[in-house]
């Protein structure tokens, strides 16, 4: 079976893949072959370059991408939320000017559902929520000092009433939580990340 995974850095996307199909699939990204440190450097000095749609790594050998992604970046583990109203509006959040939706790091002891519901909790003021199935994994890179994040988020579609207060979390840096109606979503999304445009796809907003 062949392993495919979409990892943003610099919101620009770094595919990993296993078949050399994934050139012809991406034939504007970068192309780097072989599953090794030096092309994951390689990788993410492309992917700060404005002038990068975004690169392809591949190598054939499965577990030998899978190793080399857990040696070179230090992984960490957080979930957010998708929050659908009665209207039929997505909750999403202003931070540091991005349009965002809420998440937030995994707790020692803590399940990734209620990671989840607390930090949406924690981030908007919404105190009722009901937490529905899972609609993906998202993954992106980042550095912290010296060393480089691989930041797993695991997302959740959950309800909420539109007549429960909201109330941003300024320690946070999140300067407003808005109802959305779907029809202005698009526009949102062009002042966000493409994670949150993947996310959105795959839970059918957009």
């Amino acid at each position: 079976m062949s392993f495919f995974q979409k990892i943003y850095f610099s919101n620009r996307p770094l595919i990993l893949a296993s078949s050399p199909e994934c050139f012809k699939d991406f034939p504007h990204y970068s192309q780097l072959t072989g599953a090794n440190a030096a092309n994951f450097d390689e990788a993410l000095r492309l992917l700060e370059q404005s002038s990068t749609s975004g690169v392809v790594l591949y190598d054939a050998d499965k577990s030998l991408i899978e190793k080399e992604l857990l040696w070179n970046f230090y992984p960490m583990h957080s979930a957010g939320g998708v929050v659908v109203n009665e209207k039929q509006e997505i909750l999403m959040i202003y931070r540091r000017g991005k349009w965002d939706l809420p998440k937030g790091k995994l707790d020692e002891g803590e399940s990734l559902e209620e990671c989840a519901l607390r930090e949406v909790t924690e981030e908007t003021g919404l105190k009722e929520l009901q937490l529905g199935n899972k609609i993906c994994n998202s993954m992106h890179i980042y550095q912290m000092q010296q060393q480089y994040i691989l930041k797993y988020t695991a997302w959740y579609r959950m309800q909420a009433s539109s007549t429960q207060p909201v109330l941003p979390q300024k320690e946070e840096m999140i300067e407003e939580v808005r109802w959305v109606p779907k029809s202005e979503i698009p526009a949102l999304i062009s002042h966000s990340f493409g994670t949150i445009e993947d996310v959105l796809r795959e839970a059918n907003i957009l």
